[in-house]
This record gives structure tokens, C-alpha cells and sequence, in this order.
């Protein structure tokens, strides 16, 4: 047993806690990195301010994000950098500025994780734990994430929408600025810029641990890998997908798991 003085413990924390997220099998581990601002439409705001954070039940903060390639997409498309970024040990607190009008694309960025090792055992591939049985196939693997979160200012603009962050997106066809109650929220999601039939993305609805139905939902595009939301309740969302794929050429690994998460608002 670890014997450790509680200041120890207490800077080894998120170490321990990012270890624990990491070892969950990519079916279980239903940790997701969100993005949430504290406003999603502005009209004389000149700023934005927006926490980050993996969580289980949004939106309650387990442990930060770590990105090097925190930015946003500016109303015209153009890439700039977010300067202010405070990390703490739960969650990142960003600022960014709204001086232009219309839509601005918050993101983590691309960001690389741990590399581990999956075993094909009874023909399912599984998290590799010490020495692999003799004679299994085993495969290197690396997870590599994006967060996105929208905020417009006055008129919603197209440019950040249609960009491309990482290999795997979730595009929306409807302007994500624009979903509301009785507007089904159009989209699709791509992989390398084409269409993923089959893809399976999570629907959450923020704070609704106290609701009957939390509003998780399961919804899976079709062969030209679009799929339609409704919603019954207005309120703050995130949507998620995941994506299993052999690694670009040239890679430390042989797959990466990627995982591309939206947080968006439906207004009544």
C-alpha cells in the first residue's frame, strides 16, 4: 500500500485521476471533454469566458483539459490564438474577445493522448492488461480529441462552422446558433472530410441529474452519415462521437481512438 503525506497526495491527485480515465475501455470511459461559455449568443458583450473540463454528468468540472492548441476560429474563419488560459486542477478557465460580429468557434484543438496497447481476445479487441496471451494480435493505439463550442454575436456567420478541426467532425448543417425547440438540429459527421455512415453519437443534456429522463440519448447516422436532432426540453447539450481508425502514416502507433465533442445550446 502507497503510504503518502497529504500534500503528496494532493499534487499526485490529477495525475491518479487522469490515469484512471485513461485505463477505462473506450466503451466505458463516458468521461467527455466539454467546452461551456458562459454565453452562447451576444449582442454589446465584447467578451466570453469559458470553462473546460472532462466530466460524466454535465456540467460538473472532474479534471482539466490539457491542450497546447487552445484557439478560436474567427467570425471570418481565420485562426487566432486564445491568450487567456488558467488552468487549474478541475477545470480551464479561457477568455476570448468577441470585437467582430458574428461566429466564433471555440476549441480545444487536436489533442494527443496516452498511447496503449489493445489484445484481440474471442475476436474483440479489449485494453491490454500486463502480457498478452501467446499468439493474440496485438495493436499499439493513441486517443486524440476535439472539444468545439460556438458563440455568435449578433448574426451567425458560415466560416468556423464549415472548417475542418481534426480527422474527426462533427459538421453542423444547421447553423448551431440556430437550433431551437421546434428546429431539428441537421448535421453530419466526417472522417478525413467524408462522410461516416454508422457513427454513433451520445446525446446529454446539462443539468438534468435531478430530471426522470436525463436526456441521454444514442443516435446513429445513416449511409450518407447525416443524422436530425429534436428536442422536448430547451436547455445547454453535448453531443459526442467516437471513431476507431488506423493511424496516419508515418504515427508512433498503429490506431488512434478519436473522439470529437460539441456543446450546444436549444433555445425555446
Amino acid at each position: 500500500m502507497l503510504n503518502l503525506k497529504p500534500g503528496r497526495l494532493r499534487r499526485l491527485a490529477p495525475a491518479l485521476a487522469l490515469g484512471l480515465l485513461a485505463a477505462l475501455p473506450a466503451s466505458a470511459q463516458a468521461h467527455t471533454a466539454y467546452m461551456l461559455p458562459n454565453l452562447f449568443s451576444a449582442n454589446q458583450e465584447d467578451r466570453v469566458t469559458i470553462e473546460s473540463s472532462f466530466a460524466e454528468h454535465f456540467f460538473r468540472p472532474e479534471l482539466a483539459v490539457d491542450s497546447d492548441d487552445w484557439h478560436v476560429l474567427l467570425p471570418d474563419g481565420t485562426r487566432a490564438p486564445l491568450v487567456n488560459v488558467a488552468k487549474l486542477r478541475q477545470v480551464v478557465i479561457l477568455e476570448g474577445d468577441l470585437k467582430q460580429e458574428g461566429t466564433y468557434r471555440f476549441t480545444s484543438g487536436v489533442r494527443r493522448g496516452r498511447v496503449g496497447k489493445l489484445v484481440q481476445i474471442d475476436g474483440k479487441w479489449q485494453p491490454l492488461r500486463g502480457e498478452a496471451p501467446a499468439g493474440a494480435t496485438v495493436r499499439t493505439t493513441q486517443t486524440e480529441t476535439v472539444s468545439d463550442v460556438y458563440v455568435t454575436k449578433k448574426g451567425p456567420t458560415r466560416a468556423p462552422v464549415d472548417a475542418q478541426v481534426g480527422r474527426l467532425a462533427i459538421h453542423p448543417v444547421t447553423h448551431p446558433s440556430d437550433i431551437a425547440l421546434d428546429t431539428p438540429f441537421a448535421l453530419a459527421v466526417m472522417f478525413d472530410g467524408k462522410p461516416l455512415a454508422g457513427a454513433k453519437l451520445e446525446l446529454d443534456r446539462g443539468g438534468a441529474d435531478y430530471d426522470a429522463d436525463r436526456g441521454h440519448r444514442e443516435i446513429t447516422t445513416g449511409p450518407d452519415g447525416r443524422a436530425s436532432l429534436t428536442f422536448d426540453k430547451a436547455g445547454i447539450y453535448v453531443l459526442m462521437v467516437r471513431h476507431r481508425a488506423d493511424a496516419p502514416a508515418g504515427s508512433e502507433t498503429d490506431e488512434r481512438s478519436y473522439t470529437t465533442a460539441l456543446t450546444f445550446e436549444v433555445q425555446r
